[in-house]
């Protein structure tokens, strides 16, 4: 029944507001009951003092129990009974009703005892009794006055409350549907907004007419959000788009070898120059898997660092060697300058693919008679690796991007090289697993220089244990 909140807030605001006008309208009622009673006893009260001095001057002329009977028959209030008495003898009354009721109500032994004045109710009936000394004797006058019109009036005074309440709970009801209907209003505005939103148009953003209040502050969150999710899917669909186009290469290339080697008989030479073509496009697939296979294991955070104790140069110098003869038969010089021992905690084999990706890189961007330079020393509490090459460069606006996933400023040359244009984007990510940072200095055509640094006390749990989670970067999420 209240599963909206427009339904909830309407009823937190009858409830709270009925509260109040409850409890407003019993302290006002209480307030006037009391006020009424304290009235009626005091009209009582003067019409028992007239009562007893109109008895006392007439009995100084005549009889006493005359004087009573004629002041109880004479002054008798409208719908009041009067009753006078010495001690407990009663010298006239004007109702034998009254006398019964100054018995019951015990008024009689109050005033004898206290002297002054004492009420009483008794039934519908309200009673003072006046205790009136004269000379050497004191008489006590009674006064019986029925509490129905006052009990009615106080009726009557509740019942008008109560209606009041009612209507008032009910105007209360419908102000407060209609003004949350009207404060909710922005919010199934932005609700219907946020429905005609997609991931085919994540373009679209949310929009209030006050930005500066609540719920113009959540549509700016939610309009932040929107940002980040389009730029993720536009990632995405560049990053499958080159992942599509990477695989197509030399998946075309493979299936063109075959269909020349199956088109008509061939010598075993021309046969196996045919398998080595397969050959090599399939480790380019493998490779491309491989390195993609690693950076989604990092975005759903699978993949965990097996943290060893190790020696950083020995890691460098063995990617130098590896790389080498790469760099020779392409007639590019590789000067390894590594002149200490470098203990560390790490993930070798991540490692490893740090050093080879950087060099690999450095190689395929360096022409032939270029140079290539590796050094590794110790910076404070960091390991600085720094790879620098005379290659072709980096033009300036392309320097931002070098670490997404697939980017290749000479697209044509990479692929001809045989790179899947995921090594600097697997670089990055083993230096932040190892919670480093890389830096990218390059210039069109003065060569390019990569700068690393490693805390040397990286966070571990001891030889040989796996340990933190590693992700990739967001800005290479695909």
């Amino acid at each position: 029944m209240f599963k909206t909140i427009r339904a909830r807030l309407t009823l937190w605001y009858v409830t709270v507001f009925g509260g109040l006008l409850i409890a407003f309208s019993l302290y006002a009622y209480s307030l006037l009951s009391s006020t009424l009673r304290a009235q009626f006893d005091s009209s009582l009260l003067r019409a028992a003092q007239a009562t007893a001095t109109y008895f006392h001057e007439i009995a100084e002329e005549r009889d006493v129990k005359a004087s009573a009977e004629d002041t109880a028959r004479e002054l008798v209030l409208t719908g009041a009974a009067v009753a006078i008495y010495s001690g407990h003898q009663c010298l006239g009354s004007s109702d034998v009703k009254v006398t019964s009721l100054a018995i019951q109500s015990g008024l009689l032994d109050s005033v004898n005892n206290s002297h002054g004045a004492a009420f009483a109710t008794v039934g519908e009936s309200r009673l003072v009794a006046l205790s009136e000394p004269d000379g050497t004797k004191e008489y006590v006058v009674i006064l019986a006055q029925p509490l129905i019109l006052l009990n009615q009036q106080l009726r009557n005074v509740f019942a008008i409350l109560i209606l009041s309440i009612l209507t008032a709970l009910c105007l209360a009801a419908i102000s407060g549907y209609l003004l949350a209907r009207r404060s909710l209003a922005p919010v199934v505005a932005l609700s219907k907004q946020a429905e005609q939103i997609s991931a085919r148009n994540l373009d679209l953003r949310l929009e209030t007419p006050h930005p500066d209040d609540e719920l113009g502050l959540l549509a700016n969150v939610l309009n932040g959000l929107l940002s980040r999710l389009d730029e993720s899917f536009q990632i995405m669909r560049r990053f499958i788009a080159d992942a599509s186009h990477e695989l197509r290469t030399p998946l075309s290339i493979g299936r063109a070898e075959i269909d020349v080697a199956l088109s008509r008989e061939r010598s075993l030479d021309e046969y196996a120059g045919s398998l080595q073509t397969v050959d090599k496009q399939l480790k380019r697939i493998v490779n491309i898997v491989n390195d993609m296979l690693a950076l989604a294991r990092a975005d759903s955070g699978e993949r965990y660092l097996t943290i060893e104790e190790l020696y950083l140069d020995d890691v460098v110098n063995e990617c130098c060697s590896s790389v080498d003869r790469l760099a020779s038969l392409k007639g590019v010089n590789l000067d390894c300058e590594i002149s200490e021992d470098l203990p560390f905690h790490g993930d070798e084999e991540l490692l490893k693919r740090l050093v080879l990706n950087l060099l690999h890189n450095a190689v395929t961007y360096t022409p032939t008679g270029g140079s290539i330079r590796v050094m590794l020393s110790q910076e404070g509490d960091n390991a600085c690796l720094t790879v620098s090459d005379t290659g072709i460069g980096i033009p300036p606006e392309n320097v931002g991007r070098v670490f997404d996933r697939f980017y290749r400023v000479n697209k044509a040359r990479s692929r001809s090289d045989g790179g899947s244009g995921l090594g600097l984007s697997i670089a990055k990510l083993a230096v932040e697993a190892h919670e480093g940072t890389v830096n990218l200095e390059s210039g069109l055509g003065r060569g390019t220089k990569f700068t690393v640094l490693l805390p040397l006390f990286h966070k571990s749990n001891g030889r040989g244990e796996q340990n933190n989670i590693y992700h990739a970067s967001p800005q290479q999420h695909g």
